[in-house]
């Protein structure tokens, strides 16, 4: 009984051993398939990404809203639309081909009947016009474009320019005030970015006079700040977006308390 016991389990040993020899190879089979099909799905994620970076997808109008990329030879200021517009005097202006082509220029939006943020933001722009000329010279122009055409005409804008000490005389750093059709307003409003997905908000008009746009077109440099900055922040922002030089653009640098 006992050699027949130890018979038993040396058969059964035996038929383990076979059992896993006969397994093995099958085991290596399976994880050597494996290790392929996980080599394979590499190499070709890296060949996908190699072939995405060579070749960038084109971007469409939705993917660049704002105009952000440029193709060589363009400018941040094509979007702009070369509207026809009416100025405090009465003129008839072109916006971009006759204020803003290769010119320096602060941009703002207002309308006479705000009694909100516009008071403060046309201030700003009065003591931009002082404070900017000390570093840029008088090659700079001011703008400020209604979002009230329909009640803001040229005399209400005059008497408005005329409160916040920018008279008939232009000649020096001029600050021009602006209007025109409702939908050329919404044009220049849109374009310059002054937008919201949310129509409600987007309907509000206070919502666009908190923000100053200044650009340098010859540069092809350009900004937007909000107002509730510090006057030292603004300064600064402006400068490194307008300045021609190095100094100009440096010359006022705010340093932490």
């Amino acid at each position: 009984m006992k050699q027949d016991s130890k018979l038993v389990a040396t058969t059964e040993t035996s038929e383990s051993s076979v059992a896993v020899q006969q397994t093995a190879p099958a085991r290596r089979r399976v994880l050597t398939a494996s290790v392929l099909a996980g080599a394979t799905a590499t190499a070709a994620l890296w060949a996908s990404a190699r072939r995405d970076k060579a070749q960038p997808a084109a971007t469409t109008e939705t993917d660049d809203p704002a105009g952000m990329f440029l193709v060589p030879g363009s400018r941040h200021s094509d979007a702009i639309p070369d509207v026809p517009l009416l100025t405090q005097t009465g003129q008839t202006v072109r916006l971009y081909s006759d204020l803003i082509r290769d010119q320096r220029v602060l941009i703002s939006f207002m309308y006479c009947r705000c009694q909100g943020i516009c008071p403060a933001s046309s201030g700003l722009m009065q003591r931009l016009r002082k404070i900017l000329p000390q570093y840029l010279g008088p090659d700079l122009r001011l703008l400020s474009l209604t979002l009230d055409p329909e009640h803001d005409t040229p005399r209400e804008l005059q008497r408005y320019a005329r409160a916040f000490g920018s008279g008939d005389d232009q000649t020096t750093t001029p600050w021009t005030f602006l209007t025109g059709g409702a939908q050329q307003i919404e044009s220049v409003r849109t374009a310059l970015g002054y937008r919201d997905p949310d129509p409600v908000i987007d309907a509000d008009r206070t919502q666009h006079a908190a923000m100053l746009t200044f650009g340098n077109d010859a540069a092809n440099r350009w900004g937007t700040l909000p107002v509730g900055l510090t006057e030292l922040q603004t300064v600064s922002g402006i400068l490194r977006v307008l300045g021609n030089s190095t100094a100009e653009r440096f010359a006022v640098v705010p340093r932490p308390v």
